[in-house]
């Protein structure tokens, strides 16, 4: 079998599609996603990530089902693949039958080529059409000069005005925009949008990791004629994303990256110069279906200046989930491994050291029993503590679901501002829990769940009136069932039960017969067509399609919800989730905050002389933190008083707050700590002060 190794979910779908068409063998062509595969015993080309090939050689060594690998983009250097390429350099002298192929438009070639012992290079021509490159360096009175100040967007609109000025509207050709982050794609937007709309001549459209999949979508949609889109993206669109029509460019030069600090044990996303190697790739995009422009807004000395390759991932993020996955395959001393780029031995030393706190790791660095089944579990260690200990103590549907959606993007959708809708914000009010963040998205699940039984196809609109992606909820239903498997695997769950009766089974077999029939009909037509976008797209998002989806046909999404998972079981687990009486809550609430310990923040002492929206806290390495934006004590400050007076709506939640739930000695548990502008808690839990030191905790 051929393994093409793509690192993004979304693009192994997009990618196997169309090699299938050209080899005129659809069956022979497949592609695999963490929980969904379309790979058959007649497959012979495959299509799947980093991690799960990673997965496959953690239970298969040797990868036996493979002749052929081939890796691209590894220029990118992301965790996953410098270790993936450590793994197969190790495993080439042992199957000297199996072949690995490398590829790239900017690779370090000598590097990679001397990593795997002089490897043979082939250098491919590129087809790209002639591209100009004009640089155009930001003016001084229009840099931002403070780290509060706000991206100026004059440089950007002066690129749109240009091309009005020099292309006519017939002629075809859109723009897309790189730009470091949300924050400075919602001041662009702004702008633009106001432009657009003076014009006519534009339609502006956001593209990050945060929107919604359908507003992700409509980058790949059709402008009016006599209309251009412009396309304002993160680093997303550099290389895991090709928009067709796109003919200009405009490179800011800068990127946000995730650096980890051991000291302050914190996560930071700061703005760099990007490398040599990315901007080429940023340029690239300009030249893929007609001669093109790339502006950008640096210095000729400023692009001379950069980094050739961007700073390996390894050398600057924590490595607690990579050491335990390679204790996990037997791989030995860390520190011995034969990385492409080794990490820093501080991190490796760090993450050594985390392990053994958690009980992962011995005094020997040998895997624990715990530590093994930690290692099995594609999430944190604080959030598979979490798994292990809610089942022991008889809380695991609750705690499925609270750790399946601490574990996937939050589901609450923000504008590109970083704003979220008011009346969303009010419609989710009676979800939210005075305890935090865990139980409001266990809240937020349950009730999903809920609506989805009762009013089958009606989600969508449910979750679109409360500001939800949809998306989210189904990848946190995916990963709830693989934790579930995986602690039956480990016989910590009693197995599945069975229907008993034949008509029960005969039921469902029908209808699961049914949704196979209505995936299939969807899998042969020309699923997602291209629309005409309208000249004006409104800002913010529709959470899994808009309120004709229904017209148009079923909703692929729920059938594949229906197919995956047991729906009745489901919605079991999310019954027992509202109805938790107090005493099952404050047990809840201490298996979440005993797994994320050592992880908590005390409140300042003069936070009562500050606005609720200013509370400061203090962790043991970090001063001065706050709570982060989508926190519900960020939008909801008064829970954190949890005054006596205020109603709740799960009954739960009504018993703790007759029980009085002082807002004196408490302290808040987390999952990370993100520095951005600030640094930030996020996904905060309230714990007792006195629960927290005693002989539990």
């Amino acid at each position: 079998m051929l393994g093409g190794d793509q690192r993004r979910m979304r693009s192994n779908s997009k990618v196997s599609c169309p090699v299938a068409r050209r080899r005129d063998r659809e069956k022979e062509v497949g592609y695999q996603i963490r929980f969904e595969s379309t790979c058959s015993s007649a497959t012979r080309i495959v299509f799947l990530t980093e991690g799960l090939l990673l997965r496959q050689a953690q239970r298969e060594p040797t990868l036996p089902g493979y002749r052929v690998l081939i890796a691209d983009e590894v220029h990118e250097r992301h965790l996953h693949c410098d270790f993936l390429l450590g793994v197969l350099r190790r495993l080439l002298p042992v199957r000297p039958d199996l072949k690995l192929v490398l590829m790239s438009a900017t690779i370090n070639i000598r590097l990679f080529a001397d990593y795997f012992g002089g490897a043979p290079v082939v250098q491919v021509p590129g087809r790209l059409f002639p591209i100009t490159v004009l640089y155009e360096p930001i003016r001084p009175e229009e840099s931002a000069s403070g780290r509060k100040e706000r991206l100026d967007p004059r440089p950007y609109l002066r690129v749109l005005q240009a091309i009005d000025h020099k292309y006519p509207p017939e002629e075809r050709g859109d723009l897309l925009i790189f730009l470091s982050g949300v924050a400075e794609i919602g001041a662009v937007m702004e702008a633009a949008q106001t432009y657009a709309t003076h014009t006519q001549r534009w339609v502006v459209l956001p593209l990050h990791s945060t929107l919604s999949v359908a507003e992700q979508d409509k980058v790949f949609d059709l402008p009016p004629p006599g209309v251009r889109k412009c396309i304002v993206s993160t680093n997303i669109a550099e290389t895991s994303v090709t928009i067709d029509g796109v003919r200009f460019v405009v490179d800011s030069g800068k990127v946000k990256e995730l650096s980890y600090d051991p000291k302050a044990k914190l996560q930071r996303l700061q703005e760099f110069w990007i490398s040599c190697a990315s901007a080429e790739q940023r340029k690239g995009r300009a030249g893929r279906t007609g001669p093109g422009v790339c502006y950008r807004l640096y210095a000729e000395s400023d692009y001379d200046a950069f980094a050739p390759y961007p700073v390996p991932e390894i050398q600057r993020v924590a490595l607690d989930a990579l050491v335990l996955q390679m204790k996990s395959m037997g791989l030995g001393d860390p520190r011995a491994f034969p990385f492409l780029e080794p990490p820093p031995p501080a991190s490796l030393k760090t993450a050594v050291g985390y392990l053994k706190h958690q009980g992962a790791l011995d005094a020997e660095e040998s895997l624990t029993p715990i530590g093994s089944l930690l290692a099995e579990l594609p999430v944190d260690v604080v959030i598979g503590k979490m798994l292990v200990l809610g089942t022991l103590f008889g809380l695991a549907a609750p705690t499925l679901t609270a750790a399946a959606v601490l574990s996937v993007p939050s589901p609450f959708l923000r504008s590109s501002s970083g704003r979220s809708d008011p009346d969303c914000a009010t419609a989710r009010r009676p979800l939210e829990s005075p305890l935090g963040d865990p139980l409001t998205l266990l809240n937020v699940f349950d009730a999903w769940v809920q609506e989805k039984s009762d009013n089958r196809g009606g989600s969508r609109r449910w979750c679109r009136r409360r500001g939800l992606e949809e998306h989210r909820l189904y990848e946190a239903a995916n990963l709830r069932r693989q934790f579930q498997e995986l602690l039956r695997d480990h016989r910590l769950l009693e197995p599945a039960s069975r229907p008993r009766d034949s008509y029960t089974r005969q039921s469902r077999h029908r209808h699961r017969r049914e949704l196979h029939k209505i995936k299939r009909e969807h899998e042969q037509g020309e699923g997602r067509r291209r629309k005409v976008l309208r000249l004006q797209e409104e800002e913010g998002g529709s959470s899994s399609g808009d309120e004709g989806d229904a017209k148009r046909g079923p909703d692929i999404q729920d059938v594949k919800f229906q197919l995956r998972h047991n729906v009745d079981e489901l919605r079991s687990a999310a019954s027992l989730g509202q109805a938790l009486s107090s005493g099952q809550l404050s047990l809840l609430q201490l298996v979440l905050g005993r797994g994320l310990y050592p992880q908590l923040a005390v409140p300042d002492p003069y936070n009562k002389t500050r606005k609720d929206s200013d509370q400061i806290f203090h962790t043991k390495e970090k001063v001065g933190v706050v709570l982060h934006p989508t926190s519900v004590f960020a939008s909801s400050p008064e829970l954190l008083q949890a005054s006596q007076e205020r109603g709740f709506e799960h009954q739960a939640h009504r018993d703790a707050a007759k029980e009085g739930l002082s807002s004196r000695h408490q302290i808040l548990a987390f999952v990370s700590l993100l520095e951005t502008n600030k640094p930030y808690l996020v996904n905060c839990l309230r714990l007792p002060a006195l629960q927290v030191i005693g002989p539990g905790l």
